[in-house]
């Protein structure tokens, strides 16, 4: 078993140049621990407990903590961020835990990108080549973007925004900005752009498992048009934050155009899990349901190209010989001329 290791750094010193990227006094930031994948059991996470009780953080507030800590070790080898919120309205003064997938006991980097259902029956067990230390650099950094985003904001706001908007439209924004803020820092630091690349056409892939919430192409595909290693060179962390938080003010769907992704994928995900649950050939039945009865057929049209696309790019084969891919795009795929038809219908 790994060893468990806790550091703690402030927020805004991260990085190779971290001393001269030291922000100002006033700028509220909060410290945070890097917690590396190994056995998570209360014994070893002394650290962590120390750094509370020193903080006067009161004792529900820290046996929730390691519980929390410890299951999401056990649960999510990918890495996740995870919030301490010492007081419900303060925006200073608060502790984040990130688990660094780096030290982890995954061997294979298509893990970090999908799920095993996607991987065998959309991919059809091929995995195109991933540069398995730049993306694992990705995902801390994606999940370092989540303690930045969350610490900077009370629990109080945090329930508003949650209210307005709904939970998983929460969650879809602090997602566009942890993809904008890795794919940025992975170009400042020289990596290439085929990763930020396979990173958004994962995340259109992962529609399929009705998971609208990681959505991000839209975002990583502006990054990649306008940023290069050249362009980002003189950004600090402090200022790649701000430029991932205006990409992403930019970019990011509406709550109502997310609200559309997420009836498509869930949709999608239904339709998947049928076809792979039965045998070799969609059953008679399935392929008789027209895909033009969802709300928005030429929208689910529009996606399933997207799908098509992302399918394509990361080596996938949607000929007829896919039995789980393939029929779902001779289902809502509505051709052109349905468009043209459509085209000439609507008002002007």
């Amino acid at each position: 078993m790994q060893r468990l290791s806790i550091f703690l750094f402030l927020l805004g010193v991260i990085g190779t140049a971290a001393a001269q990227e030291q922000t100002a006094a006033h700028d509220a930031y909060m410290p945070l621990f890097l917690m590396y994948s190994g056995d998570p059991s209360p014994e070893r996470l002394q650290g962590l407990q120390q750094f509370l009780n020193a903080n006067h953080t009161p004792k529900e507030v820290i046996k929730d903590t390691l519980d929390t800590v410890i299951y999401k070790l056990k649960t999510f080898k990918t890495g996740f961020a995870y919030p301490v919120y010492f007081s419900e309205t303060a925006t200073s003064g608060n502790a984040c835990v990130v688990a660094d997938s780096h030290h982890s006991d995954l061997t294979q980097p298509i893990a970090l990108l999908t799920s095993p259902r996607i991987f065998r029956y959309v991919l059809g067990n091929r995995a195109p080549a991933i540069d398995s230390l730049a993306l694992q650099d990705s995902v801390l950094n994606h999940e370092i973007f989540h303690c930045y985003d969350l610490m900077k904001q009370s629990q109080t706001e945090i329930g508003m925004q949650v209210a307005r908007d709904g939970s998983a439209y929460f969650s879809y924004w602090s997602e566009v900005g942890a993809d904008a803020f890795a794919a940025l820092k992975h170009l400042r630091s020289g990596g290439d752009k085929q990763l930020v690349r396979q990173i958004r056409d994962f995340r259109t892939l992962n529609l399929l498992n009705d998971d609208a919430v990681h959505y991000t192409a839209d975002t990583l595909d502006y990054i990649i048009w306008h940023y290069d290693r050249q362009r980002l060179s003189a950004f600090n962390t402090r200022q790649l934050l701000e430029l991932a938080y205006a990409i992403r003010a930019q970019t990011a769907l509406t709550p109502d155009e997310f609200g559309a992704v997420d009836i498509a994928a869930g949709r999608f995900d239904t339709q998947l899990k049928m076809l792979t649950g039965s045998a070799a050939q969609p059953s008679g039945a399935w392929l008789q349901q027209p895909g033009n009865t969802t709300p928005d057929p030429e929208y689910f049209s529009q996606l399933i190209l997207q799908l098509r696309s992302a399918l394509y790019a990361l080596g996938g084969d949607i000929s007829a010989s896919n039995t789980s891919f393939y029929p779902l795009m001779k289902k809502y795929y509505l051709p052109m001329q349905f468009r043209l038809d459509t085209a000439e219908l609507a008002p002007y």
